[in-house]
Order: structure tokens, then sequence, then C-alpha cells
């Protein structure tokens, strides 16, 4: 019963994501604990016995370690100490997979209803203004939607980052019952034409770029994925029509951005001294991502420690040069200071050092030369840890601008598609075991 529990409690992660961070952590709480009842009733430990979570433990004691020498400790500690929770989340998940097969279903089914409610909330807020729940977006023009995360603009980002899971479920459904549900086709396309129409150019991005490398890998399946591509681009093409504005974001915007002509209006004295003509970042991005370099360069081995950044940031010698008026020993406004630099790699090489990064980095070098091989394989056969290893690596892409890497929404989703991966992995590893023995 508790096993069961958990399974459903793991499935409805993402829904609870939606509903806020405490719920999610709520969530994550009852299955540490039930985790940890299982293991010490059961004194199953060989769950430990992976790379990956070796490696997560490692980076969890030096992220820990490194609060000691920054600015705030309190705030560090508390942040790094209970990071941990994500590797117990991903022990978790592997673990209560691993007992009973049929654990991946409910996760499937829960999955289906949380992404058929974002879909249709998304929807209604599109064509009335308001969610279900009321929620307005940001923009009174609609020109980018939220769904029910409210004044939150992370709904591009949420349904690109459980997509890979939800495919690597409906490809192992596959496998079983040869069949792919017409609603399953359902959901991925509005999923996709969602997560265009939130806005979010660079989920989008990433999204796109999971499709390509998806439909290199999986031969099988292209018939059915040109099928997706067809219907997604037309449904895309007719929310366009409704809303030209979004037009204007992806592509006028976008281009002007990369000219360099696509900047806040009190930004452009600076911009014309400093004659920028190319940006492949906004300006707001790229002078966080110059303050962390500062940062880097002044600590970096160790960097300044977890969540650091958003005290650090406000010194003088961080501040980014256009920030500062002439022929003065202060700054005006830094634009280059917040709560974090808004990419997963400037705030490793700012919070953790070259140390920290290098985890992290050599993680996502792994990945890739994992992806590499399964792009070269030439068998006609279906990979659904393929959806998995893809998921990982667009989440770690190192040229998007991102959320908060220590914030505990992100890192579920971080976490969430490497859970599977392991299992997958282990899955597989004891299947051979047994043909071996037979």
């Amino acid at each position: 019963m508790l096993k069961k529990t958990s399974a459903y409690l793991i499935g409805l992660i993402p829904l609870a994501l939606v509903a806020g961070p405490f719920v999610a952590e709520l969530f994550l709480f009852i299955i540490f604990i039930i985790f940890l009842f299982c293991l010490i009733k059961e004194k199953n430990f060989k769950i430990f016995n992976n790379q990956i979570l070796k490696a997560f433990l490692v980076f969890w004691l030096y992220i820990v370690s490194l609060s000691f020498f920054s600015t705030d400790f309190f705030i560090s500690f508390k942040s790094s100490f209970f990071y941990f929770r994500f590797g117990v989340y991903t022990l978790a998940i592997i673990y209560f997979l691993s007992v009973d097969d049929n654990f991946l279903n409910i996760i499937y089914s829960l999955l289906k209803i949380t992404l058929l409610f974002v879909i249709i909330d998304s929807i209604i807020q599109v064509f009335f203004g308001v969610d279900i729940f009321g929620l307005k977006t940001n923009n009174q023009d609609l020109m980018r939607v939220s769904g029910p995360f409210g004044d939150k603009f992370i709904l591009g980002s949420f349904l690109q980052k459980i997509l890979p899971v939800y495919i690597y479920l409906v490809l192992k459904n596959f496998k079983f019952t040869k069949k792919i549900k017409v609603l399953d086709i359902i959901i991925l396309i509005f999923s996709l034409v969602i997560i265009y129409r939130s806005g979010d150019r660079a989920a989008f991005g990433l999204i796109m770029l999971f499709s390509f490398i998806f439909f290199l890998i999986n031969k099988p399946l292209r018939k059915k994925m040109l099928i997706i591509a067809f219907f997604t681009l037309f449904l895309s093409t007719l929310f366009t029509l409704q809303n030209p504005k979004i037009y204007q974001r992806y592509f006028v915007d976008t281009i002007g951005q990369f000219k360099g002509q696509y900047y806040e209006p009190f930004l452009a004295d600076d911009i014309s001294e400093t004659k920028l003509n190319f940006m492949f970042f906004s300006f707001i991005h790229q002078t966080h991502y110059s303050t962390a370099l500062r940062m880097f360069i002044d600590k970096p081995l160790f960097g300044h420690g977890v969540k650091m950044f958003r005290f650090d940031c406000k010194k003088f010698e961080y501040i980014p040069s256009q920030n500062l008026p002439k022929n003065s020993g202060t700054y005006q406004k830094s634009y280059g200071c917040s709560t974090h630099p808004h990419n997963t790699y400037f705030q490793l090489l700012s919070e953790t050092g070259i140390v920290g990064f290098a985890f992290v980095f050599f993680l996502f070098v792994y990945i890739t030369l994992k992806l590499v091989n399964i792009i070269k394989l030439k068998e006609q056969k279906l990979y659904p840890e393929g959806a998995l290893i893809i998921g990982i690596f667009i989440n770690l892409w190192p040229i998007i601008p991102t959320g908060n890497f220590f914030n505990n929404w992100l890192s579920i989703m971080y976490f969430l598609p490497i859970a599977y991966y392991i299992y997958e992995k282990n899955s597989n590893l004891n299947t051979k075991i047994v043909k071996i023995i037979k």
C-alpha cells in the first residue's frame, strides 16, 4: 500500500508543481519518508550503486562545504544542505519503479491527466483571457499565455521539460501494445502548440531541437511524427493568425535582437556607446552573464557559494561597465544583478566555481556522447530511453536563459528525466543478466 501511494505521489509531482512549490515539497517529503521506511525494512541498498548518483553525492557535499565561506552562511547552507532531497527523489523513483512494473502505468496515466489539464486550461485562457481559475496572464494583449501558472511565464518551460518523460512512457506502452493511442497523439500535438503559444522562445527552440533529434533516432515512428508535425504547424499558424503579435515576438523581435536593434529604451545610450550590432541574448541577460563572469574570475576555483549571486552581484567590482556613468565612482542601476544570472552554467561558475561547474558540464558531455552513440546506430528499432537522453540533453543545453539552478521547481524538472533514465539503464542491465543466467 505504501509503495503504491508513493507511485501515485511520484506521478502527481508535475501536477503539484502547477499548484505551487509547497505542494510539491510536501509530496517530496512523504515520498522520502516512505522510501526510507521501505529501504530500512527490506535492507536493499544496492540502489545506491550508480555512478551518476555517486557523482551527485560528491557534488552535494561540495556545495554544502562552500556555504562556510559564503557571504551569507545561513541562506547558502540551507539551500545547499537540503539539495540532497532531489537525489533522494531520484533514488525513490528508481526504487519504486523497480519493485513493481505496473507503477509505470500509474505514472503514465497521471502524467496524461496533468498534460490534459494544462492544455485545456491554457486554451481557455487564449480565447477568454482568463483560465478556469480566473487567472490572467501579465500580457494584456495575450501575446504570451501562462495558463495555470498565472503571472509566471513558465508554461512553455514546464511542458518542454515534461514532454520527454511523457514520450518515454508512451513508447514503453507502445512496446507492449504495439499501438500509440489517438489521445496520446492529440496530447503531443497540443503540447507542442501550447509551447509555441506560450511565447517562450527558449522552450520552443529546445523542443524543436528535441523533435529533430528524436526524428533521427526513431525511424519506425517517422510517419507518425510527420503527421504530428503537420497538425502542429497547422494549429500554430491558426494561433498566429488569431494574434499576429506572436509572429512579431518569434520573428521580428528575435531578428531585431540578433541585429542589436531590440532593447529597452532606458538602455539606448549605453548601447549606442558600446556599438553593439549583434546579440544572441537580450541586453539584460548579457549584463547578468557579464556580472557572473566577473564574479567567477574573482573566485574561479570555488565560487561565492550557493545562492550568493543575489548578494555579491551588488558589489561595485562586479557591475558591468555599461552600467557605470561617466566620470563617477558609483554605479547607476545594475541591470546585471538579480537573484540569479539566468543561465545554469554562469550561475554554477559564479556560485560554485570551476569545480561545481565541472560536475554539471561533464554530465552534459556524458549525455551528449550517449546521444551520439544512439544516433550512430543503424538498427530499425524504438529507443524509449532515447527520449529521456534527449530530454536531459536539452535541459542542460548551455546557451539558453534558465531559472535558478537551485530552485526546487527547476531542480525537480532537471532530475525527473535523469531518474527514469537510470531506472531504464538498470532495467536493461537486469534483463541482460537474466538472459545470461538462463
